[in-house]
């Protein structure tokens, strides 16, 4: 199975970038709507495309670096507080290592040589190469430094950094970046080395209640997530416009497009507002039936009572 990333992802990356986010999004395949949502996946491919797009659109061959400097801790949602609720830079990073799922099933993070006063960690890309590839590397390395300086308040930085990767024309952003003198190029492997008494640092978000919680939710994700259609997003939107009252021009606002093109995009499904709206109530009819009638019909959003029962008799007999 193809390696899938949370949306999260290529929206941080384009953000980050400054790039208008659409033209990048189409040219990489993933759909706009994609950057609109927390919670959708693409596959790999289109988030090591969408980094070659916007290196080649930014015009800069240290863009990774770059977008890792910006980083927002949080901008990736639980994977983040997992990390940032841990009580050491160990314990959080053990945390990210174990849950890499929430974010992406196409990488791994995991411990290697170990010394004394040293440990070396081992990045791995599952799927997936060239330039795009290159750049995700990158950026997965330095981000997760951003993450420990905002977490520690320390300016935590490795002792060695080598990259499978061939050496770029100029070094300077990559020293400048991790400030150490020891980055190689053309190595075995993607490689980190950490020193242990960094590992040892307290995270200043620490949160051990908070923590659980996190780790309990992780745990219960789906092992192998499915990546979500248009189809299956535009549905939960209008699932939850339900209460406030749906209406085609904003379900097509949360979507980046135009009421016209939404119901094209729906005859070309087979299906069209009125029918996708009926399924939907109906849907949420059923699951909520114990509530009473006049609460059941302001939360599917129709006017009164009395127009919900008209659609119930149209169910049955449907």
């Amino acid at each position: 199975m193809d390696g899938l990333d949370l949306a999260l992802l290529p929206r941080l990356i384009i953000s980050g970038s400054g790039l208008d986010p659409e033209p990048i999004a189409r040219q990489a395949g993933i759909p706009v709507w994609v950057l609109h949502t927390d919670h959708a996946r693409i596959a790999g491919d289109r988030y090591l495309r969408a980094w070659e797009l916007v290196e080649h659109g930014a015009e800069r061959d240290d863009i990774a670096l770059l977008i890792a400097e910006r980083y927002v801790v949080g901008a990736l949602g639980l994977y983040d507080y997992l990390f940032i609720t841990a009580s050491t830079l160990w314990d959080g990073m053990a945390a990210t290592g174990s849950y890499m799922t929430t974010i992406s099933t196409n990488w791994r993070f995991e411990p290697a040589e170990e010394t004394d006063r040293e440990i070396s960690f081992t990045v791995h890309l599952n799927t997936g190469e060239g330039r795009g590839a290159d750049l995700a590397m990158q950026f997965g390395i330095a981000g997760a430094f951003s993450r420990a300086r905002t977490a520690t308040g320390r300016p935590v930085n490795p002792v060695r950094v080598a990259l499978r990767q061939p050496a770029p024309r100029h070094h300077a952003a990559f020293h400048t970046f991790f400030q150490t003198g020891q980055v190689d190029f053309d190595a075995p492997a993607d490689t980190v080395t950490m020193r242990k008494s960094d590992l040892e640092l307290p995270l200043l978000g620490a949160d051990s209640l908070l923590a659980k919680i996190l780790r309990h939710q992780a745990e219960n994700l789906p092992p192998l997530p499915v990546r979500n259609t248009w189809l299956d997003e535009f549905r939960r939107l209008l699932r939850d416009s339900l209460m406030t009252g749906p209406t085609i021009e904003t379900v097509a606002a949360h979507l980046a497009t135009s009421p016209r093109t939404l119901q094209r995009r729906l005859a070309a499904h087979g299906t069209t507002w009125r029918e996708e709206l009926d399924r939907v109530r109906r849907s949420e009819y059923h699951r909520m039936r114990p509530a009473g009638l006049n609460s059941l019909a302001r939360r599917l959003g129709y006017s009164d009572a009395r127009s919900l029962s008209r659609a119930n008799r149209r169910w049955q007999t449907g």
